[in-house]
């Protein structure tokens, strides 16, 4: 920092000058290479320095036509140079933090401009410094915000370059629009169906690898807004897909596995697509796909209904693990034969056996009602044939527990 007010008004006098200079330029209409060079090593070195100003010195800055100065060279001259308007979008940046008359002024004036980069630019520089001074503009302005998390172009750029090393700020923005409920609800609200399904699957991975960035709030809007309230044949693969694991991790479980409407949801959903497989309808979006082989096949693997089956069953499996409310309801409501049932290989459900059999596991633990349920499950419906479990081997799973230790945990 500055030691002296001498020094700091020697050195907003040198900002004045360099701005001016730069006016100068701009008016004189100059245009060669050296020129270039000079006026990039001018925004250089406003980009170094421009942290140690004081409010007043940014609006001495402001008044002076900076920012009209500045969208003049980022869009006429240095068009053609992304590096030098990288540096520039910087400088502003820098300038900008914790002043919010500069913040409004930049906003205004190259909101346009930094969503025309964002959209359209292939420069991984230009890509990150666009993103990064609209994030930072966004910070601290609420509307600002509002405006660009409901722009679906902007939103979409963001979603497809987040695995770039490279465009950090993209991954930055992702994280945000996590932690926040509303604006997580915001984004999504005016997104087109294809980009909130990879939304969704977004989200999915930050539960596999950074859950820590994902609000508790964001899961609750995910259940209760597109799961609980929403009909039944809206329901996404995705939507399950990210509620299963979030029934996995500590952080959300608790929220998830006491939640009875939630279940109670699930269980309507798999009565429903059960009985439209036992229709035999091969058309159904639920139907059965019995050849192993179609589980390497790319339709199968793109099919709107992929690991949905599977997905339900696995929130079953963890909202009975010792929860003898739900476990009755899985009894009571008939639940049980179908999770029989679904002991068969489906292509279009991997692992649907394996979940099954664990979540009769926890339906069955303790609950001797449920036990006895299963030991008499003949005189109560048919069984599927096809389904390749045996009702004593299921019984047996009830005492699985003794052999494991109090530490240990049956969510999966």
């Amino acid at each position: 920092m500055m030691s002296t007010g001498g020094q700091q008004n020697k050195d907003v006098q040198e900002f004045m000058c360099r701005i001016k200079d730069l006016n100068t330029r701009r008016l004189s209409g100059q245009s060669d290479s050296d020129d270039m060079k000079n006026t990039t090593d001018t925004f250089r070195w406003l980009r170094n320095n421009s942290p140690f100003l004081d409010d007043t010195d940014k609006c001495r800055l402001l008044d002076s036509g900076l920012i009209e100065i500045c969208l003049w060279y980022c869009n006429t001259y240095f068009a053609n140079e992304s590096l030098s308007c990288s540096i520039l979008l910087q400088f502003l940046a820098n300038f900008s933090v914790g002043h919010e008359n500069s913040q409004r002024q930049i906003f205004d004036g190259f909101c346009s401009t930094l969503r025309h980069f964002i959209v359209s630019s292939q420069d991984s520089k230009l890509l990150n410094n666009s993103m990064m001074l609209l994030y930072n503009l966004c910070l601290c302005d609420v509307n600002f915000r509002e405006e660009i998390l409901k722009d679906a172009n902007i939103v979409q750029q963001i979603m497809t370059h987040w695995t770039l090393k490279e465009l950090e700020y993209s991954k930055i923005f992702l994280d945000s629009i996590f932690s926040n409920s509303k604006d997580f609800l915001l984004v999504f609200t005016n997104l087109p169906d294809c980009s909130k399904d990879e939304l969704m699957n977004i989200i999915s991975i930050w539960l596999d690898n950074y859950n820590k960035e994902v609000s508790l709030d964001v899961i609750v809007v995910i259940r209760n807004n597109f799961f609980i309230d929403c009909a039944i044949e809206k329901i996404t693969r995705h939507v399950v897909n990210v509620l299963a694991k979030a029934s996995n991790i500590e952080k959300f479980n608790s929220e998830i596995k006491s939640h009875t409407a939630l279940l109670k949801k699930i269980m309507d959903l798999l009565v429903s697509i059960h009985k439209c497989v036992k229709d035999n309808d091969d058309s159904n979006d639920f139907s059965r796909v019995k050849d192993l082989s179609a589980l390497f096949n790319s339709d199968v693997q793109t099919h709107n209904r992929f690991w949905f089956k599977s997905d339900l069953i696995r929130l079953i499996a963890n909202m009975c693990f010792n929860n003898q409310k739900h476990q009755n309801l899985m009894r009571s409501d008939n639940i049980i034969p179908i999770l029989l049932e679904c002991c068969a290989f489906d292509a279009k459900n991997p692992l649907m056996r394996e979940w099954s059999l664990f979540a009769l596991r926890n339906i069955l633990e303790g609950n001797l009602d449920n036990q006895n349920f299963v030991a008499n499950i003949d005189s109560i419906g048919s069984i599927d044939p096809e389904s390749s479990v045996k009702l004593t081997d299921t019984l047996k799973m009830a005492s699985i527990k003794n052999s494991i230790s109090d530490s240990d945990t049956m969510f999966i």
